[in-house]
């Protein structure tokens, strides 16, 4: 992330932070529950292996990690972010966790150390230097490169009726683009809130004789 990007991207949230303390309000999100509804969706191939290990992120409060454990995973979680004032809340309400202040575009973490990575939130901000798309790009080349199994990421969608101003809605078209030349296997998920998208990419993109992902056919045979 640029430096005049990242600088903008910090004191949003920690004008937040100071105005509304421990609360979706200073994520962003919306009251009524939303921020369950997400993390529902992006955690659900996690919860299918309880013992996994997840990278979240854009973490913020770790609440990811709480709906993690609330719902029975009981795997190895690290959370990254670049806002120290949300870290410092992070590492008081969890503090046996693993919470490292870091931009997941600079390079610093190792490549394939998780089994999925997972982030809520964290793309959705207009950026100061109007270098979203590049910006959404590097991090999802970065998180894909740091998954075992799958990168689950959620963005607002370009498909609604107001644009907040602040905030970047993407185009889930070029989402899957990008998507695409990371991997063949790719689900895109529109259909659990009318202004949200999610999108997860598959490291296992191998396909059978019959033209079929061999993971599809390994989760047919699963659910026989």
């Amino acid at each position: 992330m640029k430096t005049e990007d990242r600088l903008d991207y910090v004191q949003r949230y920690e004008k937040r932070l100071e105005e509304f303390g421990y609360s979706p309000a200073t994520l962003g999100w919306g009251a009524q529950g939303r921020q369950e509804v997400r993390f529902s969706v992006l955690s659900e191939p996690a919860l299918r292996m309880p013992e996994s290990s997840v990278l979240d992120v854009g973490c913020g409060f770790c609440d990811l990690y709480d709906f993690l454990a609330q719902h029975g995973w009981r795997g190895r979680y690290t959370g990254v972010d670049i806002v120290p004032g949300l870290l410092d809340v992070a590492r008081r309400r969890h503090p046996d966790l693993d919470v490292l202040e870091i931009d997941i575009t600079d390079g610093s973490m190792p490549v394939g150390e998780y089994d999925f990575v997972i982030s809520s939130g964290a793309l959705n901000a207009t950026l100061p230097s109007g270098n979203n798309e590049a910006h959404i790009e590097a991090a999802l080349r970065s998180m894909y490169q740091r998954s075992r199994c799958a990168t689950c990421v959620d963005f607002l969608s370009s498909y609604v009726d107001f644009q907040k101003p602040g905030a970047h809605h993407t185009d889930p078209g070029w989402a899957l683009a990008v998507a695409k030349r990371l991997t063949r296997r790719v689900l895109l998920r529109h259909d659990y809130m009318p202004y949200e998208f999610s999108i997860f990419l598959s490291r296992d993109d191998a396909i059978s004789d019959r033209n079929v992902f061999r993971a599809f056919e390994g989760e047919l045979k699963a659910g026989m």
